[in-house]
């Protein structure tokens, strides 16, 4: 055999080795890659929801702003609605519920009702707790809006409850709220007994043990804004 046909034939498998090489680093790399990717599914699907918004037993933020009440914009301040003289055993001064919501939010629309006939329920004579007063805070994270679609929002579901501006989101940043519906559970003196955002939202603040306790009797499950409502005034509301 010639020498330049050695030389080719040696340049021909070195190639073919180069080439297997590099195809095994590629094979490898997918693998890896595979791997990689079918873990983070592995954590999205295993794990708790992450908590959003101030955890219960923390002191809710103080927040001012223009709110909508049916019939002009006026200047808000929730400090105006706090009693610090507050103990679990108080049965005068209301309870607050706070709700954020994006008009343009599907899952908003579908709670407003429910939302408005809470409003009315927890502050006429016949529930047997105290009165809770709702506030309802408008964000801005779907898609653009604007104080008339707030208006018309609020008319649309009948909630006859204060609408306060939040278009640039300060409050909701300050509350740490990232989604919407949220729904928080004020005690009088402003400590927040629930929070519908938490990773377990069946827990609520107990005012005269300061500690969580389960409601419903469940340590992990979902609850709605009426029953912490009902199970946590009733528990810290008060006596006759």
């Amino acid at each position: 055999m010639h020498e330049n046909e050695l030389e080719k034939n040696g340049e021909d498998m070195k190639t073919m080795l180069e080439n297997q090489d590099a195809s095994a680093r590629t094979d490898a790399g997918i693998i890896v890659m595979s791997m990689f990717f079918a873990g983070i599914l592995v954590v999205a699907f295993t794990t708790n929801p992450i908590a959003s918004g101030t955890k219960i037993g923390e002191r809710a933020p103080i927040f001012s702003g223009e709110a909508y009440d049916g019939s002009s914009w006026k200047s808000f301040e929730f400090e105006d609605l706090l009693d610090t003289t507050w103990t679990y055993n108080s049965s005068d001064a209301p309870w607050i519920a706070v709700e954020f919501l994006d008009t343009d939010c599907g899952y908003c629309k579908q709670s407003a009702p429910d939302v408005g006939q809470w409003a009315e329920m927890y502050s006429t004579e016949q529930w047997i707790g105290p009165d809770v007063i709702f506030i309802a805070v408008a964000v801005e994270f779907v898609a653009e809006s604007s104080r008339a679609e707030i208006v018309e929002f609020r008319s649309q579901y009948n909630n006859n409850f204060l609408y306060v501006d939040d278009l640039d989101i300060g409050i909701a940043k300050d509350w740490d709220v990232a989604a919407t519906p949220s729904y928080f559970l004020v005690q009088p003196d402003g400590i927040v007994a629930w929070n519908s955002g938490q990773a377990t939202n069946s827990l609520g603040w107990d005012a005269k043990e300061e500690q969580s306790i389960s409601l419903n009797g469940l340590d992990d499950g979902y609850v709605q804004l009426n029953e912490a409502i009902e199970q946590l005034t009733l528990l810290n509301g008060g006596e006759e």
